[in-house]
């Protein structure tokens, strides 16, 4: 029984260096840049070149809700193809958001955007090669430089709606406040919360089922289906109906707040008899996110 808590405390503490202090204020670094890029534009579209949606998502929402700046996603395709082009007065800046995963595809956008003269700031995970940043010409890149894009991208995401979010934003000063004090106490109190419910879904997660999520919880849906050895569908809650007459099972991750709106995905469970299983995060959908992602991680090692 010691061994076990102790390999959990190691575990915890292991997870709590993820955003120490010393990280915290790197990545304030970094958020300044995207909040300088933000600030004065008229229009910012953001988008991702990964399977990874969730950080160009977020930061939509980030923007949305706590700022007054046009902030809004729209798939790498689709931008490349039928924005970009036709964006005559190069009004938009353009936020990309690249894992290591997506080079190839932040290639291409590169081509087009720098074509089109728009302005754009890179977020990428590694330092990129010497030929895209030529080929990027005067604009930015921020190197996050870390292993934990996820986490990562959405703190930097909140960081920076908060630098552009008015002074006496009571939500803003408590969203700032958490982020930077998620140490090993706050991280032992929420795994001792959830301890329950991780055990439950540690069980679920055993054979094939639909993953679907609200807006601010994308980011966990997406670690979980694409960073945890399971046979998951990550599908948008509207798509689940139409395959769960498929699969039967469904994990539904949401906050307190967003959770009336998936009301129809949690019906299946009567009116098609999935077996509906939801992860429900009781804080606000700003840092939910960054709680949700820590709880997966520490489903993904113990």
């Amino acid at each position: 029984m010691r061994d076990e808590s102790k390999g959990l405390s190691g575990l915890v503490e292991e997870l709590a260096s993820t955003l120490s202090k010393e990280r915290v204020n790197n990545l304030k670094v970094h958020a300044s840049v995207v909040a300088g890029f933000i600030k004065d534009a008229s229009k910012v579209i953001t988008t991702t070149c990964d399977p990874y949606e969730s950080p160009a998502r977020y930061t939509a929402i980030a923007f949305s809700s706590i700022t007054d700046k046009d902030v809004k996603y729209v798939g790498p395709e689709d931008l490349m193809y039928y924005i970009a082009p036709y964006d005559e007065g190069r009004e938009s800046k353009i936020l990309v958001y690249s894992s290591s995963e997506g080079l190839h595809t932040l290639s291409l956008l590169i081509d087009q955007l720098t074509w089109t003269n728009h302005e754009v700031l890179v977020v990428s995970q590694r330092a990129l090669s010497e030929e895209l940043k030529y080929r990027l010409g005067v604009n930015k890149v921020v190197d996050l430089d870390t292993q934990e894009w996820l986490i990562d991208t959405h703190v930097v995401a909140s960081l920076a709606a908060g630098n552009l979010a008015g002074r006496d934003s009571v939500r803003k000063s408590r969203i700032l406040s958490e982020l930077e004090t998620i140490d090993v106490a706050v991280l032992g109190e929420l795994l001792r919360s959830y301890s329950g419910v991780l055990e439950e879904l540690k069980a679920f997660l055993g054979r094939p089922f639909i993953i679907t999520a609200s807006p601010s919880m994308w980011g966990v849906a997406e670690e979980l289906a694409y960073g945890y050895l399971v046979t998951a569908h990550l599908v948008q809650p509207e798509a689940v109906p139409k395959l769960v007459e498929r699969v039967g099972r469904v994990l539904l991750i949401t906050t307190d707040v967003e959770e009336y709106s998936l009301r129809p995905v949690k019906a299946l469970a009567v009116s098609r008899n999935a077996e509906v299983f939801s992860l429900r995060l009781r804080t606000d959908p700003l840092t939910s996110c960054v709680y949700g992602l820590f709880l997966v991680k520490f489903l993904m090692r113990s």
